[in-house]
């Protein structure tokens, strides 16, 4: 197995079924590779670039440059330099995990995720170095994909390394999701939300884009920063007075926002806006890819299938209660499929710790356990939920699988873990950790129900 890790471990004692979740598993891992990506929707011959439906007259383009940032982002990066090779006059990619700190003209920053580093800071700022030189004739190709938010952050002047940090921690245990959170960072950086294309008008800028974002919502992708965006810091001030933390975040935090109320500070570009005319985003790789991959490789193994949503928000465990019901359902009677049946999900849930932050899980973990709650150990069920990028939440794990081997469960202590969200090592002794490690892809979280004859 290429990604999962622990994969002879995780069939010790299993059913077929199990198995099978797993295989489906590490096909759609195997599909939703960048590099594969970007050699689909990239192709350059007689001097013309085609970037998915855009046809480009290289005659006509004085200087390639390539800017970027997120979790796929590298994988990206060496796939463009391997068709484009020295046609990039240079580039700066901002990314989480790598060894490598060039591939040919392209410059590569490892930066911190999910806590924004001083390293992303350098990043951004080389990056918009770069956008500011770009003229009319020189084209931007943008390469984003999640995770780009952490890695490009880039604040206003007047706040701190340590205060974005902080902020950052706020909202990730605050049980606000990723748009309500990007929100929040577009309206605290000099990059995000649109603010890379005003930067680089009027140069051509074609972002490709690996989403990782439920319904594929552009601004708030990376937070955007070759996307318009018509939130406002009002809707910040929303945002923080909603999940309790808006006279918790720093000070320098709290007077941006209310300057921007005032209107001391630009909002950041509008949808509209003419500094968006020469920008094309497109995205070349999401979540519904991910799952169709996997319905695919489900038929092949002769399972009845169904792709139940790509947009799946809320809290983890409920997520995971839910799929535990529609697992009953097709036992009890069949529907919404006859068994043997295999139900895809995606998207991206949260959980809210309210006191427990230095417990080690993670929202995929703990949509598993929310699963085990509700699960009979004698049923023929398996259930597996893990984040595409291969870490969930602050654990090593990519997530957890229930079901397929011997188990016994103790309803309380199961209540206890998820109370105090110490889902790693509860799943580590049921060996029910999923482990892939880093796997250089974003698509958001997947999910895999399967119910057996």
């Amino acid at each position: 197995m290429k990604f999962i890790k622990n994969y002879t471990d995780l069939l010790n004692h299993a059913t077929k079924l199990r198995k099978d979740v797993l295989d489906i598993l590490e096909h759609i891992l195997n599909q939703t590779d960048p590099e594969e990506a970007i050699k689909r929707s990239v192709i350059l011959k007689d001097n013309y670039l085609t970037i998915t439906d855009i046809k480009i007259h290289l005659n006509k383009i004085k200087n390639i440059y390539v800017v970027g940032g997120g979790k796929a982002s590298f994988r990206m990066a060496f796939a463009l330099y391997n068709i484009l090779g020295n046609r990039i006059k240079k580039g700066i990619i901002s990314v989480n995990e790598t060894s490598e700190n060039k591939i040919g003209p392209i410059k590569i920053i490892k930066a911190g995720h999910p806590i924004p580093t001083q390293k992303g800071i350098q990043a951004s700022k080389e990056i918009i170095k770069i956008s500011e030189k770009a003229k009319e004739d020189d084209l931007l190709i943008a390469l984003i994909s999640g995770g780009g938010s952490a890695l490009l952050p880039l604040p206003f002047n007047g706040i701190t390394l340590s205060d974005l940090q902080d902020t950052n921690e706020l909202l990730l245990a605050s049980g606000a999701n990723i748009y309500e959170i990007n929100v929040v960072r577009k309206h605290l950086s000099k990059i995000k939300g649109g603010r890379l294309s005003a930067s680089s008008y009027p140069a051509n800028i074609i972002s490709l884009i690996i989403s990782d974002v439920v319904g594929d919502d552009l601004s708030s992708i990376a937070s955007g920063p070759t996307a318009g965006d018509d939130s406002t810091f009002e809707d910040v001030n929303k945002i923080l007075t909603q999940y309790k933390i808006n006279n918790k975040v720093p000070s320098s935090i709290a007077k941006i926002i209310k300057k921007g109320m005032r209107g001391k500070i630009p909002e950041t570009p509008g949808s509209k806006e003419p500094v968006f005319l020469r920008t094309q985003n497109r995205i070349i790789l999401n979540n519904l890819t991910a799952l169709i991959n996997g319905e695919e490789r489900a038929k092949e193994l002769k399972y009845n299938t169904l792709i139940l949503s790509s947009a799946i928000e809320g809290e983890a465990r409920e997520v995971g209660i839910l799929h535990a019901g529609i697992g009953k359902e097709i036992v009890l009677s069949s529907h919404p499929l006859k068994t043997p049946a295999i139900i895809f999900s995606g998207g991206e849930t949260t959980v809210t710790l309210a006191g427990y932050e230095h417990k080690i899980g993670g929202p995929n973990q703990e949509c598993a356990i929310g699963f085990m709650k509700k699960f009979d150990p004698s049923s023929k069920m398996v259930f597996l939920s893990i984040d595409s990028d291969g870490i969930d939440g602050n654990s090593n794990y990519a997530g957890g699988i229930i079901g397929g081997i011997p188990l016994s469960i103790d309803k309380e202590r199961l209540s206890l873990v998820l109370e105090r969200h110490a889902t790693s090592k509860f799943l580590e002794r049921i060996n029910g950790n999923i482990q892939t490690g880093a796997t250089g892809t974003n698509v958001n979280d997947i999910r895999i129900l399967g119910v057996s004859r």
